[in-house]
């Protein structure tokens, strides 16, 4: 009987762990490929109201509450919701992943218009409708990227920003930006980038 114990204890013991969940590298600014994450921003929406920019907008990978994020002026008036940090953590995941395959368009949209203002500098943009009404009136914002240009020029301040937007809707599911809307936009912004 003790042989039997100690076989089963021998058995028990040399049986390889279970595989360990991959770890996401935490979020914060990186540069890959000559493309610079330089920041973050959640939106939280409430109700049925349209967001109150840039009061209400939370700044910084993990915003907290009361915490003036890097290169922001005001503290945060809020912390950033989990499950909108989980959200943005898979958009992280996925802008590293995009700029690491140094897309050819993009390359390009930012080689011919840096005097159209294009830089290679992205911004990571979060959306959080968990808080919402449904459906919400001023409608929800789709996952995507984009670029913003700064409407008057700032010599001190970047011209623009790629945003990598994603968006947590009401059932609290994470879409990130696809690689249909992704070559679309791309494929109009260097026609109108090779156009000027």
């Amino acid at each position: 009987m003790r042989a039997l114990v100690l076989g089963l204890f021998a058995g028990c013991s040399a049986a390889a762990p279970p595989p360990a969940a991959p770890v996401a590298a935490p979020m914060a600014s990186f540069e890959i490929n000559g493309y610079l994450l330089a920041g973050a921003e959640y939106w939280p929406y409430a109700g049925t109201a349209d967001i109150d920019y840039p009061k209400d907008v939370l700044w910084g990978f993990y915003p907290e509450k009361g915490v003036t994020a890097p290169g922001e002026t005001d503290p945060n008036a809020d912390a950033a919701r989990p499950a909108a940090i989980a959200c943005a953590q898979q958009a992280f995941t996925a802008l590293r992943a995009f700029v690491t395959s140094d897309p050819a368009r993009l390359r390009r949209i930012v080689g011919l218009g840096k005097d159209q203002g294009y830089v290679p500098r992205f911004f990571l943009w979060t959306n959080d409708y968990t808080r919402a009404a449904t459906p919400y009136p001023p409608g929800v914002r789709e996952a995507r990227l984009w670029y913003w240009k700064r409407k008057t020029p700032d010599p001190a301040r970047p011209p623009g920003y790629w945003k990598w937007e994603s968006t947590l809707d009401q059932r609290g599911e994470c879409h990130v930006p696809q690689p249909a809307q992704i070559e679309q936009y791309l494929t109009e912004t260097l026609a109108t980038v090779e156009r000027s």
